[in-house]
């Protein structure tokens, strides 16, 4: 017998749960058992399906999801919703009686043919998936005059409500009402916003996903991106105090789970919108809470259109508007040139119909290449050329096509590549020589189909599956490659300097591939008129599977760490260093690391006349696997086989998503909304990591052996054994355990708002968020001791050192002593790390704790101009994440202050209390249109650390409060103006000036790697601060600012 595809049986069960309810026998499947295989997971699900009459739409749910996994469908997909936006209303005559069987009509150039829809008994009517774009609405019935409203808005992931008036035809007569869409979503709680085509076309921006979403209100960066120069490096976000965020590329999660999302760089001219969500989010979203992005692709149309743009700047183009930020303060940090040295930019798309209303197609290309004059690692030379440039090139490909199968049915897949390429990762104060910096490259490769279905007026199914899979290759440089086999050492780091004086890059060789296969399904339902409401009922189910490997390689397996001024230990002069430790690994190993995750929500949103309560819950279940692998074979550690682990934890939650919206006034233009969500964070590979046996990490705190080192005795390069002091620090998986109860990190979220439609196409918001992020998880190093006794068992306060103060001189009046905790030598060497959640152990409850006001105003495209304005208050502080078993983490200045909610390790913090955003755009006569885009941002929290020579290694500490010290405020100004040309035969041509950081601010770049130094140093006088400046990372130095004023200039033809 034939078996029917997955597809087809799920319509059949869909479509049998929509018809008039039945007695039905109880159905049982029974099914294998959940195994892992060798190289992927084998999922055997079993489901006991009935139907009962109270709970019909939930079971009908599971029903359609039973079948899916019973079939195992093809990998992979999104989470459910994320593409389209939805629109409903209710149609009445003009004394307000309802109209049933009223004929609707939708159309638009984002609409295939002319989707309908009818009004119920209720006179209700609903288009449950609308694709982003402006349409129109056209109301018919015999015996009253048609009716049609114009340029309605419809979002992603919004709910536009479009109600409508009739009245009795006494003429042959339509009413049009034109420029009247709806501002306010009086159906939904979320906070967020979006960047519609209009925005990302006129307004000037990086052109990144990183730059572009954070211009909205809530999103900061920690790396700003003026003109798109730091458009190849991946940049940290945070929407309302939450550094999680999910990245939605055509509806598909583009993240891996070992955490690798932030490093897929988006082609720009294939998104016809971008919209975020950061706060107040439904219970269809997973993730931990903070921003929720959707880049919504332009997928073609009827008509065949594209677009080619090229854009080109940096120094040797129009050198006169490229300023220069250096002032005189910087230039004697080292910084004596403009980052920015050249900038192209090639992006073209194209799509249309291969058969119109039927079947469309899109494909874009992006080329993307920077050359940056990276401080104290590039030279700028007397006739303006550059030794050691820093370059970046970033290459895309998308194709997309979509198929109207039916009228209620449409399929969409598409796929998409980017790889990224810079050949001296790294480089900069700390890495000042080429052959101290990685060389990457790393092709991404995404895949998805989707599938949607209207299954009668008030059922809706989407099935999507997804692949994605990173490869990073992660190499030694090429010039160290070059050098003579002699002269190639071990990396080799000064302490007091802060500099890495010789040898290949020190994080090593990483060789990564990791995957990812999702699959979801979703159902909604809609029930008019019970427990006299109307009802969206939503269920849905996802699991994805991933697996990922990574080969890791120290050069010769060391580390070697000397003290020294930079006069006198540095590449050139060695006579001044003195021996301090070594840093040993096990290499070359390869760890390998699966894991997977389950999960499903219901969402029930009860509309009634004036308030509209939204209920909601999400499980979600995860876990991992260690599988058996061989590892060792270096000096330190012999060949070893290693056992399948299975590790002892698994996180299995359910997260509540409830928010109420009450109408202030019955036209729905001033509503107040209110929230209450938990969200849990996705788990990644690392949640395993430290007792996978084949440890990977390069951090202080988890480096395999350290042993005090008594220098190069015999000048061949290499450490011997006559070479090595004691052993003070180990990080060995055998010696290492996970709490059997590991806890899911939560962020608990509460959000008062008040909305209000202040005209046609204007909108106020008015939001207080408050969050409170609790059971972040940390290694606890306790010596083989119960975790709780450590401080008072392994430790002695017995290191008392110098505090030279933050203007790093001796004998100033900021000079101080502290006293700091050192091991015992009893337990030197006998680290054993516990995983648990912060908290645990301990008397500190390890809570971080966000609050922030926030207003925003805005204006959609209408009478040729648009603006988005906002300001936010914030304060994130509270407990830092640490390892508070260690009572050096004890200490106020140590353990409080403007925290994180990163993970532990993290060394500065999101906390910008003040951000101020405006950016809008104008379409002057004459084919000119001009945009704006302000910023002006507190700067982030800097810390200010002592070197300390514990006697279980040397190691960076915080000496005061995070926080007492910020990075410069950062006011950014860029400026936009175009000059269309009609060519003939619908074609046009632009010529395009942008400039970028217009005010040439020269503020530091606070959270940037290596951007300011943190240790304070201890010179003996000004004149010897001087004179070692230029040798020395010092507290307060800075080592990376924004790119400075520049002008750039494109071109853009439109067919």
């Amino acid at each position: 017998m034939r078996r029917a595809s997955p597809l087809t049986i799920i319509q059949m069960v869909v479509s049998r749960a929509v018809e008039p309810r039945r007695r039905s026998k109880v159905c049982r499947q029974s099914g294998g058992n959940s195994t892992y295989s060798d190289g992927h997971y084998t999922e055997y699900q079993a489901f006991v399906i009935r139907r009962l009459p109270v709970t019909r739409s939930i079971l009908r749910a599971l029903a359609a999801a039973a079948v899916v996994l019973t079939f195992g469908l093809a990998p992979a997909a999104a989470q459910t919703g994320q593409m389209f936006g939805e629109l409903v209303g209710k149609v009445t005559d003009d004394q307000g009686g309802v109209l049933p069987g009223v004929i609707v009509t939708l159309t638009g150039p984002a609409a295939m043919g002319t989707p309908t829809a009818t009004t119920n008994a209720q006179g209700i009517y609903r288009f449950p998936a609308v694709n982003t774009g402006t349409y129109q609405l056209k109301f018919e019935l015999a015996g009253f005059a048609p009716f049609t409203r114009e340029g309605i808005v419809v979002p992603v992931r919004q709910t536009i409500t479009v109600d409508a008036v009739l009245k009795l035809a006494s003429l042959q007569e339509t009413v049009v009402v034109s420029g009247q869409s709806p501002t306010v979503d009086v159906e939904n709680t979320k906070v967020g916003a979006r960047l519609d085509h209009e925005t990302l076309t006129s307004v000037p921006t990086s052109r990144t996903i990183f730059g572009s979403t954070t211009v909205l209100p809530g999103m900061t960066m920690t790396r700003q991106d003026p003109g798109g120069l730091n458009a190849a490096t991946s940049t940290g976000m945070t929407a309302h105090g939450s550094q999680n965020y999910n990245l939605n590329y055509y509806g598909v999660t583009a993240d891996t789970p070992s955490g690798y999302g932030s490093m897929y760089y988006m082609d720009f001219g294939s998104a016809e919108e971008i919209s975020v969500d950061t706060a107040a989010m439904g219970a269809e979203i997973g993730g931990g809470g903070g921003a929720n992005i959707n880049v919504v692709p332009k997928s073609g149309g009827n008509n065949v259109r594209g677009e080619a743009l090229y854009s080109v700047t940096g120094k040797g183009y129009w050198d006169h508007f490229t300023g220069s930020n250096i002032t005189d303060d910087l230039r004697a940090q080292g910084i004596t040139d403009p980052t920015l040295r050249g900038l192209q930019d090639v992006n073209a798309n194209a799509g249309g119909p291969f058969i119109k209303d039927r079947l469309w197609w899109f494909g874009s290309f992006r080329n993307y290449r920077t050359i940056e004059a990276q401080p104290n690692y590039s030279v700028v030379n007397t006739d303006g050329s550059l030794t050691n440039p820093f370059l970046s090139n970033l290459r895309n490909y998308t194709a997309s096509g979509k198929y109207q199968i039916s009228k209620n049915n449409q399929f969409s897949a598409f796929w998409t590549y980017n790889k990224k390429f810079q050949p001296h990762r790294g480089a900069g104060t700390a890495q000042p020589r080429p052959e101290n910096t990685l060389n990457q490259q790393s092709p991404k490769n995404l895949f998805n189909g989707n599938w949607t279905s209207v299954l009668g007026q008030n059922t809706f199914v989407e099935l999507s599956s997804s692949y994605f899979h990173m490869h990073w290759p992660s190499d030694w440089s090429d010039e160290f490659y070059a050098l003579p086999v002699t002269q190639q050492h071990s990396s080799t780091f000064n302490i007091d300097t802060g500099i890495y004086i010789d040898g290949p890059e020190p994080t090593g060789q990483h060789f990564r591939d990791s995957y990812r296969q999702q699959q979801n399904l979703g159902l909604t339902r809609y029930v008019d008129g019970w427990l006299g409401a109307s009802h969206q009922l939503k269920t849905g189910f996802e699991n994805w599977f991933g697996w990922g490997s990574e080969t890791f390689n120290i050069f010769n397996d060391t580390r070697l760490r000397y003290n020294g001024d930079a006069a006198t230990c540095s590449f050139a002069v060695r006579t001044g260093c003195r021996p301090n430790e070594v840093w040993a690994w096990a290499t070359p190993l390869t760890q390998k690391q699966r894991m997977r995750n389950f999960a499903g929500f219901v969402q029930d949103r009860a509309s009634y006349s004036r308030v509209t309560v939204n209920l909601g819950l999400r499980w979600s279940f995860y876990d991992g696997l260690i599988p058996a692998q061989s590892g060792g074979g270096g000096r330190w550690f012999p060949v070893t086989q290693y056992p399948e682990i299975k590790p002892p934890f698994n996180w299995n939650t359910l997260a509540p998503r409830t928010g109420v919206v009450v109408k202030l006034t019955e036209d729905g233009k001033n509503v107040v909304k209110a929230s209450y969500s938990r969200y849990y964070e996705v788990m990644y590979m690392s949640e395993f990591a430290s007792i996978n046996p084949n440890i990977i990490s390069t951090s202080s705190d988890s480096i395999p052996v350290k042993y005090a080192w008594k220098g190069d005795l015999n000048g061949n390069g290499i450490v011997d054994d006559n070479e090595l002091g004691a052993q003070t620090f180990r990080y060995i998986p055998k010696s290492n355990s996970i709490d059997e109860k590991l806890r899911d990190p939560k962020n608990d979220e509460v959000m008062v708002a008040f909305q209000r439609e202040l005209a046609n196409n204007w909108s106020l918001n008015v939001d207080w968020i408050q969050r409170w992020f609790k059971d972040q998880t940390v290694d606890q190093d306790c010596f083989g001791l119960p975790c709780n006794a450590v401080a008072s068992t392994a430790y002695a306060q017995t290191r008392v050192v110098p505090d030279f103060g933050p203007d790093n001189i001796r004998g100033t009046g900021d000079d101080r002593q502290l006293a700091f905790y050192d091991v015992k030598p009893e337990f030197l060497g006998k680290d054993s790390f516990f995983h648990t959640n912060c908290g645990n152990n301990v008397s500190v409850s390890c809570t971080q704790r966000y609050k922030a006001f926030e207003v925003s105003v805005g204006k959609r495209m209408s009478n040729r101009w648009q603006m988005q304005g906002s300001y936010v208050w914030s304060r994130l502080n509270g407990d830092i994440l640490l390892d508070y078993t260690n009572p050096n983490n004890l200490i106020a200045f140590v353990g409080k202050g403007s925290t994180t909610t990163g993970g532990i390790g993290n060394t500065t913090s999101p906390d910008q209390p003040h951000a101020f955003k405006l950016l809008g755009s104008y379409q002057a006569p004459w084919g000119v249109t001009v945009g704006a885009n302000y910023q002006a941002v507190s700067g982030l929290p800097r810390d200010r650390n002592l070197s300390v020579p514990f006697s279980q290694g040397t190691a960076n500490i915080r000496v005061e409060p995070r926080g007492t010290y910020r990075g410069d405020t950062l006011s950014l100004l860029s400026l936009r103006a175009d000059k269309s040309f009609r060519l003939g035969g619908g074609h046009r041509a632009a010529f395009i000036a942008e400039l970028h950081n217009a005010l040439n601010s020269s503020a530091g770049q606070a959270a940037a790697a290596g951007s300011y130094g943190s240790v304070t140093r201890g010179f003996a006088s000004q004149v010897a601060f001087d004179a070692a400046r230029l040798g020395t990372s010092y507290f307060g130095r800075v080592q990376e600012i924004v790119a400075p004023r520049v002008l750039k200039i494109g071109l853009k033809f439109d067919f």
